[in-house]
């Protein structure tokens, strides 16, 4: 069995964390650090695009740890396979 394939595509999905890690620090450092409790029309607007903004950040923090535990079960099968043939194969 050709483990090549199964460690490309394990690392192009740790690539793929690493941009959801990025762009969630990202999100994090461009939104408003302070929260706005006043009732003016400006704090309105900035509530609602501050709750947007939680709300994104939340789905993108779902989806990176649940891809972060895929992917970590991923490549332990891949090393279970790889021990597995290294086990079996004739000669070792």
């Amino acid at each position: 069995m050709n483990l090549t394939i199964h460690l490309i595509v394990c690392a192009v999905l740790v690539l793929v964390v690493v941009g959801l890690f990025l762009y969630h620090r990202w999100l994090e450092n461009h939104g408003d650090p302070y929260i706005h409790l006043h009732n003016d029309q400006h704090d309105t607007s900035v509530v609602t695009s501050q709750t947007a903004m939680g709300k994104r950040i939340e789905s993108i923090d779902k989806i990176k740890n649940g891809l972060l535990i895929a992917v970590i079960l991923y490549a332990l099968a891949i090393a279970g396979m790889a021990i597995y043939n290294a086990w079996n194969s004739p000669g070792s």
